[in-house]
Order: C-alpha cells, then structure tokens, then sequence
C-alpha cells in the first residue's frame, strides 16, 4: 500500500515539473554593421534568422572587444522573453538562452478574437516569440481588415507582410487583396519598388496573380524597357510572361 501511494504521490508531482520544464538552447551570433545574424539550437530544431542590432542591449564595447568578453542580453517579445548569457569577441558571440513565456499573452489574444487551431502551450509561444507575433502587429494587420486566426498571422511575420507594405501595395492601386495573395506576393518577391516602377511604364492596372506570375517568369522592368527600346511599347502581361517562357529578348527582336 505504502509502495502505491509513493508511485500515485510520484505521478501527482511529475505532471507540473513536466509541463513547466524551460525551453533552453544554445546560440550564436555574427554582428555585421546594424545587424545581428542570430542562430539558436535545441536539441530538435534550429533557427536562424537576421534582426536589427537595435533589438539587442549590448554595449559596443562588448561587441567589437579584441579579447572574450561576458555578455547577458534578452529579446523581448509580447509572447515571452527570450534571456542570453555567453561571451561575444570581435563581432561573434556563442553561449546559452533560456525562455520564459508570457501566459498573458494568450488572453490577450483572446481579447482581440484571434482563434487558434489548439491550445496554446509554452512551445508554441516561444515560436511567437521567436517570429515576433505582436500583438501590435496583430492589431495593425486588423485595422487593415485582416482579422485572421493565429498561423495566418504567424505566416505574414515569417514571409515579411507588414501593416507598412499592405498599406504600400494598396496605395499602389493594388486593392481588395486576401492575406493568401499578400503571402503569396512577398514568397515570389513583389515589391513596393517593383509595382511602382511598373507603374510609371504605364502598367497601372495590375492584380496580384498578374504581379505574382511576372516575378515567378522573371519580368523584370528592364526587361519591358528593353523591349521599349527594340519598339515594343504596352506589351499585355500575358504576352510579357509568355516571351519570357520562350525565352524571347529584345535582341531577338532587333534581329528581325
């Protein structure tokens, strides 16, 4: 009996020290000018990813120092904090980070109206917090229209949507787009530059699977304006894509 109570009594307490054991791993960084080439690694995954230099509290000092120096720093995001300690010398750094979530933070969530597909456990916010979900974020992409549950969200951050370039690409006179088509914009790598500089070749018109396929094709604006130069002016986009396709130039064009 003394044996079943001591294993039931086992059982009790290992259920809270497993649920709140610390997410932690190893990091390493490379600063060149005002950015930070952070990886970090556990025993499962690895994550690298370039941030501002301004996201972390270090003294230049520790950074460019010709000998190794200590150094503690965190990140701090709504969905938790992510804390570093290692040493840093000549622009490189190595040590060991520790997370600690933030359970508010899901509440919060709640409060806006952002459903998720499952419970939200401490594994998942310290993928929020690595991709920075903010909830400033969150509630920028709503005033937008873009009331979306948390993976969209999650993929706007991984693939570079912003409030700022939703608001570009609109003013640009592409409108009414999905959060699908605005993902689908930044994979294939339609920029504000791009769209405007289409514009001012008289190409005003433009939705996004038009943009999309053209960057997929590689139509590039120096592409239409050496067809310009050869006398092909206006050229439809389908037709655009379709040259690009055959492998169609305007040195092919002059030849004939």
């Amino acid at each position: 009996m003394r044996r079943s109570l001591l294993y039931i009594s086992l059982l009790i307490f290992a259920v809270p020290m497993a649920a709140s054991a610390q997410i932690r791993g190893a990091w390493s960084a490379l600063v060149k000018g005002d950015r930070v080439h952070l990886n970090m690694t556990r025993a499962n995954s690895n994550w690298g990813r370039t941030l501002p230099r301004t996201d972390f509290a270090i003294s230049e000092d520790a950074i460019t120092s010709a000998t190794e120096t200590p150094v503690h720093f965190a990140l701090n995001r709504d969905a938790g904090t992510i804390d570093f300690t290692g040493t840093s010398q000549s622009g490189e750094g190595v040590g060991r980070f520790s997370f600690t979530p933030n359970h508010s933070y899901v509440a919060t969530l709640q409060s806006l109206g952002v459903s998720t597909a499952s419970r939200i456990d401490d594994e998942d916010l310290f993928s929020l917090a690595m991709h920075d979900v903010s909830i400033a974020f969150i509630r920028d992409m709503q005033s937008l229209g873009y009331r979306e549950n948390l993976d969209q969200y999650v993929a706007f951050r991984i693939h570079g949507v912003t409030g700022e370039f939703s608001r570009a690409i609109k003013e640009l006179g592409v409108k009414d787009l999905s959060a699908g088509q605005l993902v689908a914009m930044r994979i294939h790598g339609v920029s504000t530059e791009y769209v405007r500089e289409l514009r001012d070749l008289g190409y005003t018109a433009l939705s996004s699977d038009d943009l999309v396929s053209m960057r997929i094709h590689g139509v590039s604006t120096r592409f239409i304006r050496e067809l310009a130069t050869a006398g092909y002016h206006n050229i439809p986009v389908g037709k655009l894509v379709e040259m690009k396709i055959h492998g169609i130039d305007a040195s092919m064009l002059r030849l004939k």
